[in-house]
């Protein structure tokens, strides 16, 4: 039977909280894991140290439902969110943005539309400088350098569609966020190509967890983004990006 040094393990633990010791080695589960009374299969699989029961942490959280992240900024694994309360479009504006980390309830309301929808979205992380420019590269060897004073920055997007119209499928779409500058001019777009999270279709209850990508001027010192905004500028929601 296989057997895996133990230090090599990243997993969720199901027992107790136990220290591994260098001798200690692990064996591929004989038993079935059952979660949410569906068998869990997984590669790496489910794995048994000293009689306790460890699982991959990405698949466990994939089975469960739970997001799990790897921030490279700050050399840290993350499972699951912790946002703020859900706040009223009333509170925050193009003068008056929300926060980093801000829940925000949009509502697309058109008369004449066949596609209306609501959903809870939030800025959870912004990147920008030299180390959104290395992430953009990395990503697509094609991606243009930005353009001369300026900088690429990065927003990742969390979103959470609550109604849709006929039960309709709807994509958050990176094209429906708007960069702006602090003095609340619009950015052109870039043709970079980071990640297609957002692009893909939701039904109610389901969610996107992706990047948006901008390129601001190096000396702007309190950029925003926009979602939803309509033909005249209006009906949308802001986020602030510092």
């Amino acid at each position: 039977m296989r057997k895996f040094i133990s230090g090599t393990i990243v997993g969720a633990l199901l027992a107790s909280t136990v220290a591994f010791a260098a001798s200690y080695v692990a064996e591929p589960a004989t038993f079935k894991v059952m979660v949410n009374g569906k068998e869990f299969n997984s590669d790496p699989p489910a794995l048994v140290v000293e009689n306790r029961t460890y699982l991959p942490l990405r698949a466990m959280g994939d089975a469960l439902g739970v997001p799990v992240e790897w921030n490279a900024e700050l050399n840290q694994a993350e499972v699951g969110t912790t946002p703020s309360a859900p706040i009223a479009n009333g509170n925050y504006s193009r003068t008056n943005p929300a926060p980093i980390n801000t829940i925000q309830y949009y509502e697309r309301n058109q008369e004449y539309s066949s596609s209306n929808y609501s959903a809870n979205i939030r800025i959870s992380q912004v990147i920008r400088g030299d180390q959104a420019n290395a992430m953009i590269k990395s990503a697509n060897m094609f991606n243009s350098e930005p353009d001369n004073g300026y900088e690429y920055i990065i927003a990742k997007v969390a979103f959470s569609l609550l109604t849709s119209q006929d039960d309709k499928a709807v994509s958050a779409s990176s094209y429906n966020f708007k960069f702006y500058s602090g003095n609340n001019e619009e950015y052109k777009s870039p043709l970079v190509v980071l990640d297609d999270k957002l692009e893909k279709d939701l039904y109610v209850g389901g969610n996107a967890d992706g990047y948006i990508v901008g390129m601001i001027k190096k000396d702007d010192p309190a950029p925003k983004v926009a979602y939803g905004l309509d033909y005249s500028g209006l009906n949308g929601i802001w986020f602030s990006l510092q």
